[in-house]
């Protein structure tokens, strides 16, 4: 009964702090709320390094290097031999002559075509002919700077695969005007000129893809010595 006109305040001093609130309502509400822990004050490996996020953008890349490289062969191995035997009379196109070709070679192409070869000839380096050095060229841009730390180095190497896709389809119109008029001697130079240009193109591609991947196996090795790769311990 004594119990009975006290106050909060004078409950708690006789009986002790539990006996100070009525319920677990007042207490939460008058509890202050709970600060988040800061990531400075989290304990050693509390944060880990998602891997998941860093192989999305490795995937992505992977697949569109090997679009690029099945349709660049597919292209140069299906599509332009097929063409030179049902289009050409079995003679092969210009563009797979790596050392050049001449006036005469154009002349007899373009003999072999006719106007209905010549049509499809153009038809082929609009279709598989253009989407083959583009795709192909981006998916070595974006191999070579996802893996090249060095800036002024990726800047490099993404300039030998543009100018590869560039030389590819300029090279393609400058043949199409080639034999469609193979009596001008300067219009075939040119084709010759950028054909063995883009040859050259792609062998300098090729060795920088190889730079790449020596680059990516050494700091794989790197990062295995210093205990950094998923899965791995760091070494004390």
């Amino acid at each position: 009964m004594n119990g009975m006109g006290m106050t909060n305040s004078q409950k708690a001093k006789k009986y002790g702090a539990s006996s100070g609130t009525s319920g677990d309502a007042g207490s939460s509400a008058a509890r202050p709320a709970r600060r988040g822990q800061h990531v400075h004050e989290m304990p050693n490996g509390a944060l880990r390094a998602e891997p998941g996020k860093a192989s999305s953008a490795a995937i992505v890349v992977g697949a569109a290097l090997i679009i690029g490289i099945a349709l660049w062969a597919y292209y140069t191995f299906v599509v332009l031999p097929g063409f030179s035997a049902g289009a050409a009379g079995g003679m092969p196109v210009p563009e797979m002559q790596w050392s050049g070709v001449d006036q005469q070679y154009i002349t007899q192409f373009s003999h072999a075509l006719g106007e209905t070869g010549q049509a499809d000839y153009t038809g082929v380096h609009a279709t598989t002919g253009l989407f083959a050095p583009l795709l192909f060229a981006l998916g070595m841009v974006l191999f070579f700077g996802l893996n090249t730390p060095k800036r002024s180095l990726k800047w490099m190497f993404w300039l030998v695969a543009l100018a590869y896709a560039v030389v590819f389809v300029v090279g393609n119109r400058a043949l199409e005007a080639a034999v469609t008029t193979p009596e001008d001697a300067s219009l075939v130079a040119a084709a010759s000129g950028l054909v063995m240009a883009r040859w050259a193109l792609l062998a300098a591609v090729v060795v920088v893809a190889l730079i790449v991947n020596v680059m990516i196996v050494r700091r794989k090795l790197n990062d295995f010595a210093e205990g950094k790769l998923p899965g791995q311990r760091p070494r004390e």
